[in-house]
């Protein structure tokens, strides 16, 4: 998430004191052949879009009709010669074995309105659909629309003139289901009680509904996920934090539909969590939180609808004193949750320093956590670990996915230790996980 609309950039970048790294979006192939068969291949990482433009948030959704159709983006921002901040939109035909595209939407307005932290979709037509926040004074939250698979976009579709975090996307692009073809987006309103609310759009994001109100938290909000099932029930969960900075994380949100919004269940408190709100001194002072990233399971075997939620915690009853990777599932459609699991198994209390996990299920049932890890390098640097459950998150074997560790350093002028906030694991076609994560460059040129 990019801070409040750059009021603190803009007076900033006035000063004319900022100290930038370039961050490169990273792309990784491993194929998994059978549940107990998952190998990384030997190809080595590489850049998806390679430029001078700094590269942040990475988010990636693959067609539902063409899995070899991938469709990325992220935060792309420019000081020099025009400071900009915009979405980058990256897209493979191939699986993933090259991407083409641009760190711009073209959708107008001008560039200048645009304000980054990009939310994606591709719907059962392949329409894809992207979500952004406006930047001063087109505050709020704005749709565009691609029907030739991201190279030429609609003018923005004002959705919320209301400041907000990122929105997430989520496409129901089951058959079976009764709501087939609609697109969710939810996200957390800025202003009090700091809630979820959401939309949704049946026509490939060239209309959007009126926003619904999904809960009335007495605690502030922040950050989540959205995923459907098969039949079309949406779940949604949320970090609930302190009243004061850094606002850390203390309990997950959970909310669930079953007719397509129209109403929801709400369980203000599904689980309790420590989470890592603020910045981590060995890293650079970079800035990261514990937002809760959630995924389920359509595997269509025993363990169909099942819900799994990965948070960084510290100082609890699994996590340690050093930031973890804690894992939480449900079995019964988010009523009731299993107490933490932690995911990564370097030993308990041992310095290392574990943050940012995403998560994805692939086809065999296996649960698939990547996360940045500095086990295996020095305390100010990180690499990229991937932890993988065939046994529901019982146990965890792990692979380093990264062939190059990264040191994380602050994007100058981006606020108080920004780097980014996410990283993104995701299916890219049936038997293959690829995945994605950003990493800065040691110099204006990195060889990888």
């Amino acid at each position: 998430m990019l801070p409040s609309y750059y009021r603190e950039l803009n007076f900033v970048l006035l000063k004319g004191t900022r100290f930038r790294v370039p961050l490169f979006l990273i792309f990784c192939l491993m194929t998994v052949t059978s549940a107990q068969n998952f190998t990384r291949l030997g190809l080595p990482n590489y850049p998806v879009f390679p430029s001078a433009v700094t590269q942040t948030e990475v988010v990636a959704v693959v067609h539902p009709n063409d899995p070899n159709s991938i469709f990325a983006s992220a935060n792309a921002i420019s000081f020099s010669p025009q400071f900009f901040v915009s979405e980058g939109i990256y897209v493979s035909s191939n699986g993933g074995t090259s991407f083409w595209g641009t760190d711009t939407c073209s959708g107008g307005p001008s560039i200048a309105f645009h304000g980054g932290d990009p939310g994606i979709a591709i719907d059962k037509n392949g329409t894809f659909i992207l979500t952004r926040n406006g930047k001063i004074p087109l505050y709020g939250l704005y749709s565009h629309r691609s029907t030739d698979q991201g190279r030429t976009w609609s003018n923005a579709k004002a959705i919320t003139n209301v400041e907000l975090e990122r929105a997430w996307l989520a496409a129901d692009n089951s058959p079976s289901s009764p709501y087939y073809g609609r697109v969710y987006a939810a996200w957390v309103r800025y202003s009090p009680p700091y809630p979820l609310v959401f939309v949704y759009t049946d026509d490939g994001g060239l209309n959007w509904s009126a926003i619904q109100q999904v809960n009335s938290p007495t605690d502030r909000n922040y950050g989540g996920g959205l995923v459907v099932d098969k039949q079309g029930v949406v779940y949604a969960v949320w970090a609930a934090v302190t009243s004061s900075s850094p606002f850390t994380e203390k309990y997950t949100g959970f909310a669930k539909s079953t007719n397509g919004g129209t109403s929801w269940t709400v369980t203000e408190n599904a689980f309790l969590t420590n989470g890592i709100q603020g910045i981590l001194p060995t890293k650079q002072n970079i800035r990261v939180n514990s937002n809760p990233q959630l995924a389920i399971d359509l595997s269509g075997g025993a363990t169909n609808g099942w819900l799994y939620v990965v948070t960084t915690q510290k100082n609890t009853s699994v996590a340690g004193a050093d930031p973890d990777i804690i894992f939480n599932r449900s079995t019964d459609g988010g009523a009731t949750w299993s107490g933490g699991i932690r995911v990564n198994q370097d030993p308990l209390n041992n310095g290392k320093i574990q943050f940012f996990p995403a998560m994805t299920v692939d086809e065999f049932g296996g649960i698939n956590v990547i996360f940045y890890d500095d086990r295996a390098t020095t305390a100010d640097s990180a690499g990229v670990f991937l932890a993988r459950s065939l046994d529901n998150g019982n146990s965890w074997t792990e692979y380093e996915i990264s062939d190059k560790n990264f040191k994380p350093t602050p994007i100058g002028g981006l606020g108080q230790g920004y780097q980014g906030t996410t990283s993104q694991l995701f299916i890219a076609e049936i038997n293959f996980i690829h995945s994605g994560w950003i990493i800065a460059r040691a110099s204006t040129r990195f060889n990888l």
